[in-house]
C-alpha cells in the first residue's frame, strides 16, 4: 500500500501531460514526444530492447529543468512503425535520423536506461561529434565482439504484453520523538513490452558491436548511475576503467533502475551535469 501511495504521489507531483508530437519520416517512421523548448536537448533512450517509452515518465520529465526532453519509441515499439530488421546498427541510424530531424546542427545529450545505455554508447561511438554528454543508468555487460552478425531466420513477432518493473527506495518516517527514520520500501510500475524480433535481433546483433576496449576512444563526459544491489551485473567497474571522462553515482538500496528509486536526486545530478557541459 505504501509503495502504491508513493507512486501516486510521484505521478501527481511530476506528471506533465503532452501528446505525441509527430512522426520522424523515413522507414520506419518513429513516433516522438517533446517536452519544453530550452536550447539544450536531451534525447531519452528507453530500455528493452523493445519496451515502450512511457515507463520512463514522469520521472525523466524532471530533466526538463535544464533541457528540452525528447522521447521516442524505437522501431517496432509502441507507436513507431515496424520494420524487417532490428539490429543495433538500425537503431543507431534511426537515432541519427531523429536527431537530424528534431535537433538539426545541434550537439545533444543522450540519456539511456538499460538497453538504452548500450544504444547511447553505440551512437556516440559512431557519431562522436554529435553528442555533448551521456547519462547512463542501468548499465549491463558489454557484448560487442567485433564479429559478423548472421541473422537467425527464426525471429518472429509476438503480441506486446505488460510486465512489472520492481525497485527499492528509501522513504522517510517521522517517529513520535520527532526524529526521522529511513525505511526501505518496494515500488513498482507496469511496462508495455514487445517480446519478439524487436527484442531478440537487437540483442543477437550486438556480437558485431566493437569490442569493449574500443570504448576508450569515447571522449565525451559521461554521468553514470547504478544501485547498491546492481554491482554483480552492471559492469560499472569495467566502464569506469574504459571511459576517460566518467563520474559515477551509486544510489543506496537501488537495483537496476536508480532513476526510479530516487527520481528527484537523479534529476538533480543530471541537471547539474547538463549545466556543466552545455
Amino acid at each position: 500500500m505504501r509503495s502504491q501511495l508513493l507512486i501516486a504521489i510521484l505521478s501527481a507531483s511530476f506528471y506533465t501531460v503532452f501528446g505525441q508530437q509527430g512522426l520522424v519520416k523515413g522507414h520506419p517512421q518513429l513516433a516522438y514526444w517533446k517536452l519544453g523548448n530550452k536550447s539544450e536537448v536531451v534525447i531519452v533512450l528507453h530500455g528493452g530492447p523493445a519496451c515502450h517509452h512511457e515507463y520512463l515518465r514522469p520521472e525523466l520529465d524532471l530533466l526538463g529543468g535544464s533541457a528540452t526532453i525528447i522521447y521516442y519509441d524505437q522501431r517496432g515499439c509502441g507507436k513507431s512503425e515496424r520494420s524487417n530488421s532490428y539490429t543495433w546498427k538500425d537503431h543507431v541510424k534511426d537515432l541519427q535520423r531523429l536527431i537530424t530531424d528534431l535537433a538539426p546542427r545541434k550537439k545533444i545529450f543522450l540519456a539511456g536506461s538499460s538497453w538504452g545505455s548500450l544504444l547511447a554508447i553505440l551512437y556516440v561511438y559512431t557519431y562522436p561529434k554529435s553528442v555533448k554528454g551521456l547519462i547512463l543508468s542501468g548499465t549491463v555487460r558489454w557484448m560487442g565482439e567485433g564479429a559478423p552478425y548472421i541473422r537467425d531466420s527464426e525471429f518472429k513477432y509476438n503480441k506486446p504484453h505488460k510486465q512489472p518493473m520492481h525497485e527499492k527506495a528509501l522513504a522517510e518516517s517521522l517517529l513520535s520523538d520527532g526524529t526521522i527514520e529511513l525505511d526501505t520500501i518496494e515500488i513498482s510500475k507496469m511496462l508495455e513490452v514487445e517480446s519478439g524480433i524487436q527484442l531478440h535481433e537487437a540483442m543477437a546483433s550486438l556480437i558485431s558491436a566493437p569490442i569493449a576496449d574500443s570504448l576508450a576512444k569515447i571522449r565525451v563526459p559521461i554521468l553514470m548511475f547504478n544501485g547498491e544491489r546492481s554491482h554483480r551485473y552492471d559492469w560499472v567497474d569495467k566502464y569506469m576503467e574504459l571511459f576517460p571522462k566518467v563520474e559515477l553515482h551509486t544510489f543506496p538500496v537501488a537495483g537496476h533502475d536508480p532513476w526510479f528509486s530516487n527520481p528527484k536526486h537523479f534529476a538533480k545530478r543530471c541537471n547539474e551535469f547538463i549545466f556543466r557541459n552545455k
